[in-house]
């Protein structure tokens, strides 16, 4: 009931992806309003870019209890200044001072232009290995839902990370 492919691999015998994919738990649906005005407290966060790594905000909601990310609102821009896209999360996604928006710890002058717009940014938690963990803490969870089409390009990135190949003989 939990995590169905994985019982159909391990009691089953089925053969799910071709055992390269980083994360298999990733559902990709529509997540639908209701289930959004439901969501009780909602996580952002921002990782600074600009060409050609982009700028990226995101919005999820964590349900604890039943070990479920679910992704639902997503900001992508190439060469676009802290100011302007500022403008974007306060204007058209409509984050209040209360909103707090963890970001890349790398860009504390990023940060501090956020603060100086009225966006509440705090700088990352990061320590040794920090990328591995958060990896590892995506993988553990139950199910990971996408929306692809309020989050497009996170949809796409989340499918695409594979394991490296080994071809040697």
């Amino acid at each position: 009931q939990i995590n169905p492919k994985a019982y159909e691999h391990e009691y089953k015998g089925i053969p799910i992806g071709n055992g390269t994919e980083v994360f298999d738990n990733i559902t990709i649906r529509r997540i639908t309003d209701s289930e959004i005005a439901s969501f009780d407290h909602l996580y952002r966060g921002v990782d600074w870019g600009w060409y050609p790594d982009p700028f990226h905000y995101g919005c999820m909601h964590y349900d604890s209890r039943k070990m479920k990310l679910y992704i639902f609102e997503e900001f992508r821009a190439n060469k676009m200044k802290n100011r302007d896209t500022a403008d974007v999360l306060l204007n058209q996604y409509g984050l209040t001072k209360y909103d707090i928006v963890t970001c890349d710890s790398a860009e504390q002058k990023s940060i501090a232009d956020y603060r100086a717009y009225g966006i509440n940014a705090r700088g990352a938690d990061k320590g040794p290995n920090s990328v591995r963990y958060g990896m590892k803490w995506l993988q553990s969870l139950v199910e990971i839902v996408i929306d692809p089409v309020r989050c497009p390009k996170t949809s796409e990135e989340f499918t695409k990370y594979e394991y490296g190949r080994n071809y040697s003989p």
